[in-house]
């Protein structure tokens, strides 16, 4: 059962188009019976059979939207009874059919404390079954919401996969107002057992010491590895990760002398001082570093002299000497500034290596002429093709890390909620089914990280002597 708890009444709209119209087929199946030893998901997902949809209505699975009630829409009539769009949601339906809320009430704090509950949600007069919670932060609205909303669905879709009943999702926005208070009247009156979220590191600190207190587990997208520790994994894809992995991967190819340029910002010093931890390890390797604020990045002139004397550039030489790696780190914008001034003072992409971040996994950076033959660490997970598949069947968008990792969050959860009693033991060395993820003692989340090349017209290919540098 899901439900959407925010601390308002305001609707959140997650699409705003109508389901466009998919093939027709008989069937649709997500089938990755390979995808973990560990059997995390089910086999196969069957979304339009009869007799499944029966069986998982005697299962008593309940399953809901609470606030936008977002495959149902805003306005119901506007779905036709086209086959080509029934055939591909018709399972979804019928099931949100079975418990969709008439309203859009909310899972709010009131004044003295207490949680307001809709009794439906939770069916405690039906029966005396008590619910197992999980807590999910994210920021369903505000400036990270398209993060937030794309792990909400991936949630969404581990619940439809999962056949697992009497467990609750519960969503709290946090790009709404919340402090440590709120966070913590919802510890005292929800009584979760598994926290996902959240997907800042400024809301993790609030939410860490009364989780840890109660001994309960988090699953955070964060990417900040200082908060990393027992009971709390990362899953976020940390700037040390993306750094050890391009770096270590040049090292090993015999480059020697690099040139390290980056925003002179906390992300900078981090990108900068892990790249001089690992270039250091060896006696013979050398480097240097430009941190740039933005008055020197806005000031074209100045930011022409910094480059040319970092450079050491010469006229009459055709190409660079100084360094024979550089990497550029910082935003698409940062990179897309700095890299074409390379090009200009000889620092040609082809003879000098060129590292970057996952902000090079963008259509514009892969463009950009002078970044060609660049190298740069990216997730690649390992069982995505049906899933992709899938995805694209229900919600018509595309992937990425976040909605693969928000999946196999959502699997990891339900199945360790599931199996509580063993479940310290049940979160050591379990992976997720779409990532590859796995979940290590101390906090630690060995993913399957590669590196990739930008080849012309924005092809990108991978280094296969460079792969899984997070093993």
């Amino acid at each position: 059962m899901i439900n959407g708890c925010q601390n308002n009444g305001d609707k959140l709209i997650l699409e705003n188009k109508i389901s466009t119209a998919i093939p027709k087929n008989d069937k649709l199946v997500l089938n990755y019976k390979n995808f973990s030893k560990d059997k995390v998901s089910k086999s196969k997902i069957i979304l339009n059979k009869k007799e499944d949809i029966m069986k998982q209505k005697n299962n008593d699975v309940i399953f809901e939207f609470r606030n936008e009630r977002l495959l149902q829409g805003r306005d119901k009539s506007k779905f036709t009874e086209k086959t080509k769009t029934k055939k591909a949601l018709s399972a979804v339906f019928k099931m949100l059919e079975q418990n969709l809320s008439p309203s859009n009430d909310n899972l709010n704090l009131n004044s003295s404390g207490e949680i307001s509950l809709d009794n439906r949600y939770f069916d405690v007069k039906k029966n005396d079954t008590h619910y197992k919670n999980i807590l999910v932060f994210l920021p369903l609205t505000g400036s990270y919401s398209n993060y937030g909303v794309k792990i909400r669905k991936a949630l969404d879709l581990s619940v439809l996969n999962s056949s697992k009943n009497k467990i609750k999702i519960i969503y709290f926005d946090t790009g709404k107002n919340i402090n440590k208070k709120t966070i913590s009247k919802l510890f005292d009156n929800l009584k979760p057992t598994l926290i996902i979220g959240p997907f800042r590191r400024e809301i993790l600190l609030d939410i860490k010491p009364i989780a840890k207190s109660k001994f309960i587990p988090i699953l955070t997208f964060s990417n900040d590895i200082s908060l990393r520790e027992n009971n709390i994994w990362l899953l976020g894809f940390s700037p040390e990760e993306q750094v050890e992995s391009v770096i270590s991967c040049a090292l090993s190819h015999g480059y020697k002398n690099f040139g390290l340029i980056a925003p002179d910002n906390y992300y900078g010093r981090i990108l900068t001082n892990a790249s001089i931890d690992l270039i250091t390890d060896y006696k013979n390797n050398k480097y240097d570093k430009i941190l740039l604020n933005n008055n020197e990045i806005n000031n074209k002139s100045k930011l022409f002299s910094i480059l040319k004397t970092f450079l050491k550039f010469n006229e009459n030489q055709t190409l660079h000497s100084r360094f024979d790696s550089i990497l550029i780190g910082g935003s698409k914008e940062f990179v897309l500034e700095i890299a074409p001034l390379l090009a200009f003072f000889n620092v040609d992409s082809k003879y000098v290596k060129i590292l970057g971040t996952e902000k090079f996994n963008t259509k514009e950076i892969k463009n950009e002429p002078s970044l060609e033959k660049a190298w740069f660490p990216a997730i690649v997970s390992k069982n995505e093709k049906d899933f992709r598949i899938y995805w694209r069947k229900i919600w018509g968008d595309n992937i990425n890390y976040f909605s693969n990792a928000g999946f196999d969050s959502g699997n990891i959860g339900i199945n360790y909620v599931d199996k509580q009693k063993d479940g310290s033991s049940f979160l050591k060395n379990i992976s997720g089914p779409i990532t590859g993820l796995t979940l290590k003692p101390g906090g630690y989340v060995k993913k399957p990280i590669n590196v990739m090349q930008i080849e012309s017209l924005g092809k990108i290919t991978n280094i296969e002597q460079c792969s899984n540098f997070n093993d």
